[in-house]
């Protein structure tokens, strides 16, 4: 049973990595987001990257969202502890936070390709 809990305990833990990182790369956006804004630029570029900025902000929201998703259910696992194995509910439970991870980093990995390629291609 402790083995079972160290497991997730450290998928939990892999979870709360990729959530940073993530974080981290959004502020690192914003951050070359602000400065493009704060320099001159084509004033025809202003709905574009507003547009950006409101991806940037859902992606904060979406980490915001998940991190507390993930304290959850870790609560509730330590909660069960006793229980082994794990009910069919926590699994379940489990199984979707691992999905809105995976579904988050992706959707991640879409905006800052789809901001750096608009940045060579349309700000340089």
């Amino acid at each position: 049973m402790h083995d079972n809990l160290n497991g997730h305990f450290s998928q939990h833990e892999s979870w709360k990595y990729i959530l940073s990182v993530v974080e981290d790369e959004t502020i690192f956006f914003k951050t070359k987001l602000a400065r493009v804004l704060a320099n001159d630029f084509e004033k025809s570029h202003l709905g574009d990257l507003e547009i950006f900025q409101h991806r940037f902000l859902m992606m904060d929201e979406q980490v915001v969202l998940l991190r507390h998703e993930v304290r959850e259910l870790q609560e509730i696992i330590q909660q069960q502890a006793i229980a082994a194995p794990l009910p069919a509910s926590v699994t379940a439970l489990q199984q979707g936070v691992a999905v809105k991870v995976e579904r988050l980093q992706q959707s991640f990995n879409e905006l800052a390709s789809d901001f750096s390629r608009y940045l060579r291609q349309s700000l340089t």
